[in-house]
């Protein structure tokens, strides 16, 4: 069994040993795969319920959504972002990968190691039986991650909470971070009905950067914005898949689902940083 030097023991921090059928390290701290392929590396204490994350309705509007195309633009920005076509092959992090679909793109476009976390084991349970080129985690993005000192090439996070410190601690020093954030007046029209937060997200890549700044200093956006028609099974899925299921009422909610379609405007910033 060949030992991993990316990933370590969540209980101990020593080198991490995983295979198809086995994962384990040298101090005999042992983790089961799931029959799906993924490992639960999330311990008792880093979880603030007994089902953390998104559950498996959520999930599976994710899933929906990414697969009608919607936000295929989004994905093909991410593809050919320039840190990642510039190498031939790397180690890459997709932290609160949620049901795959980004991190399962990479890991089929490009060559490298390709790792996803998230705390939902709905989510990770889900991109495991779908993409098999990448390696999927069940752990606490917001918590000390199960990844080596300076051991990864990239770490992706798209609308996903962040963890400066611990991202600083598992890059190399040439590594970089790569945000995907909203966009000027993302999804405006949707939220406007949905009687949400209906301001627009103009600060949103720009906070995201100051907040990363102790850590790290920006050196490329790249901003996306079309607009996009959506069918009743394509609202209903975002508006369960986002924040905005939250803070939206029932009676707002229900108001848009009797809608046939709307044209909405979609709207990312997509920010590279670099380890200072």
């Amino acid at each position: 069994m060949k030992t991993d030097s990316t990933l370590i023991c969540p209980v101990c921090g020593s080198a991490l040993e995983w295979n198809g059928k086995e994962c384990r390290c040298e101090n005999g701290h042992s983790f089961d795969p799931a029959k799906e392929g993924y490992i639960n590396l999330l311990l008792s204490h880093q979880r603030r319920s007994s089902h953390p994350g998104d559950d498996a309705a959520m999930i599976q509007a994710r899933r929906r959504f990414f697969d009608s195309g919607a936000f295929d633009s989004l994905t093909a920005l991410i593809l050919n972002s320039s840190f990642i076509t510039q190498r031939s092959s790397l180690s890459l992090l997709d932290c609160g990968c949620g049901e795959g679909h980004f991190l399962g793109a990479l890991s089929e476009a490009h060559d490298g190691q390709f790792f996803g976390v998230d705390v939902s084991k709905e989510a990770v349970r889900c991109a495991a039986k779908r993409y098999k080129k990448a390696k999927w985690i069940v752990a606490n993005g917001m918590r000390k991650l199960p990844f080596a000192d300076h051991s990864l090439d990239a770490i992706l996070s798209v609308l996903a909470p962040r963890n400066p410190e611990e991202f600083a601690r598992i890059l190399k020093p040439d590594g970089a971070l790569i945000l995907g954030v909203p966009g000027v007046n993302h999804l405006i029209e949707l939220r406007s009905r949905l009687a949400a937060n209906a301001g627009d997200f103009e600060e949103k890549a720009d906070e995201a950067a100051v907040k990363c700044a102790p850590h790290f200093t920006e050196t490329h956006r790249e901003l996306l914005s079309y607009q996009q028609t959506l069918n009743a099974v394509q609202l209903a899925d975002l508006i369960q898949m986002t924040p905005i299921f939250w803070c939206s009422s029932p009676e707002a909610k229900a108001d848009v689902q009797r809608l046939s379609e709307l044209t909405v405007t979609i709207s990312f910033a997509l920010l590279t940083l670099q380890r200072l």
